[in-house]
């Protein structure tokens, strides 16, 4: 809802070095996703596309509040993801993550992702690893 979108920048903003600005999720409104509430405060999001490959989905984004770390949040977030994308008939998921994130690629990898390859320069100051799943 637009109205989250204040809090989810808070969220995007502490956790990742170049932070997606409100516009952008602004402009994925209509995209699939979900929120993670307590109470009326959101504590992590998480938002699915397709990618050129219309058989494959695409995770945009995820991020969870500092102060909910290691709660399973993520783990929660990404497994309803993954339930969505099947219903779509997607069949594989494919994500990006900074190349110096071994946290968040350790987390992929946890949860069934393998490494497919690198792309120089993704980011403006980085290298992202290419992982992906079979759903």
């Amino acid at each position: 809802m637009v109205s989250d979108i204040p809090e989810i920048v808070e969220i995007e903003d502490c956790s990742f070095e170049v932070p997606w600005p409100d516009f952008l999720f602004k402009a994925h409104l209509s995209n699939p996703g979900f929120l993670v509430y307590e109470g009326d405060r959101v504590l992590g999001y998480a938002i699915v596309g397709s990618s050129e490959d219309k058989r494959k989905a695409h995770l945009q984004s995820i991020a969870v509040h500092k102060e909910c770390l290691r709660q399973g949040i993520a783990s929660k977030l990404l497994e309803w993801c993954i339930d969505l994308v099947k219903l779509y008939g997607f069949n594989k998921m494919m994500l990006e993550v900074r190349e110096s994130n071994v946290t968040a690629q350790l987390f992929y990898s946890n949860n069934g992702f393998l490494v497919e390859g690198k792309i120089d320069g993704y980011y403006l100051d980085e290298n992202a690893i290419v992982m992906g799943r079979e759903i």
